[in-house]
């Protein structure tokens, strides 16, 4: 019999198809460099691939960052989807820490990595498609969910990370726009009025329908007429967020205000606030469940827990975890990301999935009511996102 070759087999459609599709995207990537044949396959499989993937790493001081890189590392290359946007939740100090960045070459490795020792932002860009815009969100504690595991854990005096890969989705759009909080003051003060104009920073396109708007701001005080702008402007849209100790982006790493606008006809978004009298398991339960009413499809979903510093483990006398663990209980598929801030942004938005079908769009009753109150202290802002 002729012996069978390695060559001989992969030159078979059938079983060349799935040997590639075992591989992760980074891996398939290479392999698209092959031949012309190999890429055609290697961008069939990644067009069909549409995973949202997440990972959370706790940080122990004695060990150091650096014996993380490689979990860091790992987690990018086995990431299934090409990743178009990364969210990172991290805790002050680690952030503050540097870790060593990787070097392809094994005879300078230990020099190099003394001489570029980076932040875990930094490190995490270099890791990634040069297209990919990281996002890294930076307070005293964070809410993080590994995937692995598929545990929730409200890390508030525990140093640790949590990212959220985001692929490219059809129907989905993620735009962001960048404020200057002092060049708005300085305008305000010379002309008078405190009108904001939101077409001058928003880079969202006039046709792009806009679900949710993350709000993420590094300075004490945000004037509140940017929020309450941003919610007349994009009527009946969840805003949510809070302030944060930093923020960085490799897109702007000036401004003091980042909005990150969720966009598109397959998303849908609702949020829920904990107010500050609520101390109970009992009474978060009954805030939580009226999310679950939404009926909010849970798969491909994802949510954000944007809380006090002064809430947690503390504000339930003792008890941990109390809020998150609440929200697996009715949203067990979904991961849930967010930090114990100084300052929470957001208000009840509750509409359900089967009005938006019916309908085609989300009502707008906002216009028809006074605006909710949308600057916070010493609340939890709970806000679910959902790709259909």
């Amino acid at each position: 019999m002729e012996e069978c070759h390695a060559s001989k087999v992969l030159r078979l459609p059938v079983i060349l198809y799935k040997i590639l599709n075992f591989l992760p995207c980074k891996a398939l990537n290479s392999c698209s460099r092959v031949c012309k044949v190999w890429n055609e396959y290697a961008a069939t499989i990644k067009k069909k691939r549409k995973k949202i993937e997440w990972m959370a790493l706790e940080y122990d001081e004695e060990e150091g960052l650096n014996s993380k890189a490689e979990n860091l590392c790992s987690f990018i290359e086995q990431l299934s989807s090409e990743p178009d946007h990364l969210l990172m939740f991290c805790t002050s100090r680690l952030y503050e820490s540097p870790i060593s960045l990787p070097s392809s070459h094994p005879t300078r490795f230990p020099r190099n990595a003394k001489c570029e020792a980076v932040e875990v932002s930094t490190f995490m860009e270099k890791l990634l498609p040069k297209l990919c815009p990281i996002f890294a969100l930076v307070a005293d504690g964070v809410v993080v969910t590994d995937q692995k595991t598929n545990k929730t854990c409200e890390m508030e005096d525990r140093d640790a990370l949590t990212l959220l890969s985001i692929p490219k989705i059809d129907g989905f759009d993620i735009y962001t726009f960048y404020v200057d909080i002092y060049t708005y003051a300085n305008r305000m003060d010379e002309s008078g009025s405190g009108l904001f104009e939101v077409d001058q920073v928003s880079t969202v396109p006039a046709d792009k329908e806009v679900k949710a708007i993350l709000f993420f701001c590094d300075e004490p005080f945000c004037p509140p007429e940017i929020g309450y702008t941003l919610l007349q402007h994009y009527k009946s849209c969840v805003i949510a967020g809070g302030y944060v100790d930093n923020f960085n982006s490799n897109r702007n790493s000036e401004a003091s205000l980042m909005c990150i606008a969720l966009c598109g006809p397959r998303v849908h978004a609702a949020s829920v606030i904990i107010r500050e009298e609520v101390n109970t398991a009992q009474e978060v339960d009954k805030i939580i469940k009226k999310l679950k009413d939404c009926n909010i499809p849970e798969e491909n979903s994802f949510a954000f827990m944007f809380a006090c510093i002064g809430r947690g483990r503390g504000h339930f006398k003792g008890s941990e975890n109390v809020e998150s663990s609440v929200f697996r209980k009715y949203f067990p598929k979904t991961p849930l990301f967010g930090f114990f801030g100084n300052g929470e942004v957001g208000f009840e938005h509750l509409h359900k999935y089967e009005e938006n079908i019916k309908t085609g769009e989300v009502p707008s009753e906002i216009p028809n009511k006074p605006l909710p109150k949308l600057y916070h202290a010493y609340t939890t802002i709970i806000c679910l996102v959902s790709i259909i």
